[in-house]
């Protein structure tokens, strides 16, 4: 994969444009100072007593990348946001290198993630390492309603940039297995069909928790997710 991307400057270049990004905020910040205006004019429904989360896991590196549209509310989010290790867990994510949690780490975000690859059939041990999870929108919420705001945040329009210019190209070429869970339509795919684009890059029909809907597509994804996480 890396003899790959690096007949490819003018990709790593953007691709390390949207970590460069995340992780130029200080440890504690609610908000990126880029998205200070939108979040002051416009009404939204965002916790921003949280920190937020564009991403978690190696996402500069793993095999299988999933998309959703935003990150959940949980009480613990709070208690995250205002200690320092809840701080210092947070920016090691937004560095794209770090793992995705153990139950140590953020028990109610492992519980989420360890249910979303339940179907893969994988040790969360085995894969935590090796899968990323993408945000289109970064800021947490009880229930997601502020569809206006992914259109109006600089952060959200940095994701969907990187994604169609850096890895939708790798997915379509192989080098990774995307797929979306949530909100194709609002990363630029459809549903109709569900895919492969190209070669790894899917969008099927999914509940609305995130979950594939069963049928031969499912399968054919699950195979193909459960090669690269083995591999």
């Amino acid at each position: 994969m890396e003899s790959r991307l690096a007949a490819r400057p003018e990709r790593l270049k953007l691709e390390s444009d949207l970590f460069r990004f995340w992780s130029s905020l200080d440890d504690g910040a609610r908000y990126h100072p880029a998205d200070d205006m939108v979040l002051r004019h416009a009404e939204h429904h965002f916790n921003l007593q949280c920190l937020p989360a564009a991403y978690y896991g190696p996402l500069k590196n793993a095999p299988v990348v999933l998309l959703f549209l935003s990150p959940g509310f949980d009480i613990s989010d709070l208690d995250h946001a205002n200690s320092i290790e809840g701080q210092t867990w947070y920016a090691s994510q937004r560095s794209g290198t770090a793992p995705l949690p153990t139950e140590q780490d953020h028990a109610a975000l492992f519980q989420w993630w360890t249910g979303i690859c339940r179907p893969f059939r994988l040790d969360p041990d085995q894969i935590r390492h090796k899968l990323a999870i993408l945000n289109l929108g970064a800021y947490k919420s009880v229930d997601f309603r502020d569809w206006h705001m992914l259109s109006a945040l600089p952060s959200s329009r940095k994701a969907l940039d990187w994604v169609q210019s850096v890895l939708f190209p790798q997915a379509e070429g192989g080098e990774r297995v995307v797929v979306c869970l949530r909100s194709a339509k609002h990363w630029g795919l459809r549903t109709a069909e569900g895919g492969p684009y190209g070669e790894a890059l899917f969008a099927p029909s999914v509940t609305r928790a995130g979950h594939m809907l069963h049928g031969d597509l499912r399968e054919r994804i699950i195979r193909v997710i459960q090669a690269r996480l083995r591999g």
